[in-house]
């Protein structure tokens, strides 16, 4: 076996970052869409906004108002699941490389 058969992959961070923000993002958008608009997942929900102030805005405490009161709620919770995920994913993915780097160099 080659020197070169015995390496391993690293991931690119950034582009590993922006795919599980993309990845992570787009269903948690659509299920804030749909609670917003008919109530489910509406305690899903719940436990994600306790987690992530939104100053008022939060598309749980809008749902006695109409839809359009929970737009920002749901731009606010999209953009915080959007941060969480790219974070996630450049967290991982450095910690993937790091630990790839230090097993190639053992004996």
């Amino acid at each position: 076996m080659s020197r070169n058969e015995d390496r391993h992959m690293k991931l690119n961070v950034k582009w590993f970052s922006l795919t599980a923000l993309i990845v992570g993002t787009v269903p948690l958008c659509i299920l804030f869409i749909w609670c917003a608009a008919n109530g489910f997942g509406i305690e899903l929900v719940r436990i994600f906004e306790s987690v992530h102030p939104s100053g008022g805005l939060s598309i749980f405490q809008n749902m006695e108002e109409a839809f359009v009161s929970r737009i920002p709620g749901i731009l606010i919770d999209t953009a915080y699941a959007a941060a969480d995920f790219f974070i996630l994913g450049l967290a991982f993915s450095s910690l993937y490389n790091l630990l790839i780097d230090r097993f190639e160099k053992s004996p």
